[in-house]
């Protein structure tokens, strides 16, 4: 049985449509995943039904940005009864303006500061919520660059960034405690090490142990399982860039979660 507790479709800064993501699980054999877009909740029920009609199951959830220290932190919020909390709808429909306009008056920085090309209007169309992945995707293709070439405009250190929110890790979960949803630290390995025992304090569910990312080290993030008494996650963070591993992301069904710790995230969502 192959379990994938995050990905993304077109409702954030993934490529494929629900029913492409869908059809890609069936193809890579995946049996449950979960649909875990930023800031949003908007394909979550459509998804849901295409998912039934192709034996696939499909778990309802959310990837919320926050921040610690300046740098991004991302949580995964999969929802109890696999219903979206109304409050999560609501924050859905709020961030999808903010989203909005902080990725023109971002656009706009690159191209003042950079002169690099762009249509914003192409990019403002392009998806539900824009996040920098959809702003890097537009740049390689404008101005003819590569993703290594195109991904320091959009850095954190760029001089044109703007963060996505100022919403920390500790009001992030407070947010999502009151939905009653199960948090999960997305990508740790992604994050500066000295941060982690900070991070994890604040009260997760459960970590991401796997992850296709080849900075992730399984055995280093099965002890700050242990030592928060966590369960363990899987994801393969599949935004549809392709086949395979691309940056730190990877098809879905690339990394998956074993039959017997799902359980536990079962029984924990009474599914």
């Amino acid at each position: 049985m192959k379990i994938d507790l995050h990905n993304h479709t077109y409702y954030s800064d993934g490529k494929y449509s629900p029913i492409e993501l869908v059809l890609r699980a069936k193809r890579n054999n995946v049996d449950v995943f979960a649909l875990t877009d930023h800031d949003s909740v908007f394909g979550c029920d459509e998804i849901e039904q295409i998912g039934n009609k192709y034996g696939i199951k499909v778990i309802k959830g959310l990837e919320l940005s926050t921040y610690h220290k300046g740098e991004a932190i991302h949580i995964i919020a999969l929802f109890k009864n696999n219903i979206v909390p109304e409050i999560l709808k609501e924050f859905s429909l709020k961030h999808l303006e903010q989203r909005k306009i902080r990725a023109i008056k971002m656009m706009n920085n690159i191209k003042d500061i950079y002169g690099l090309n762009m249509d914003i209007d192409e990019l403002i169309n392009s998806s539900k919520v824009i996040t920098r992945a959809n702003m890097l995707f537009h740049l390689m293709k404008y101005n003819n660059l590569s993703r290594q070439e195109a991904s320091p405009y959009i850095s954190s250190s760029s001089k044109a960034y703007i963060p996505s929110t100022k919403m920390s890790v500790k009001e992030g979960l407070e947010l999502l405690r009151k939905t009653d949803s199960i948090v999960i630290l997305a990508h740790p390995c992604l994050y500066k090490e000295e941060y982690l025992d900070e991070i994890l304090s604040l009260g997760f569910d459960g970590i991401e142990v796997k992850y296709p990312s080849p900075k992730n080290n399984e055995e280093k993030m099965r002890k700050y399982q242990e030592k928060y008494h966590l369960f363990a996650s899987a994801g393969s963070d599949c935004h549809g860039e392709g086949e395979g591993i691309i940056g730190d992301h990877g098809d879905i069904g690339t990394s998956t979660l074993d039959e017997s710790e799902f359980e536990i995230i079962k029984k924990l969502l009474n599914l």
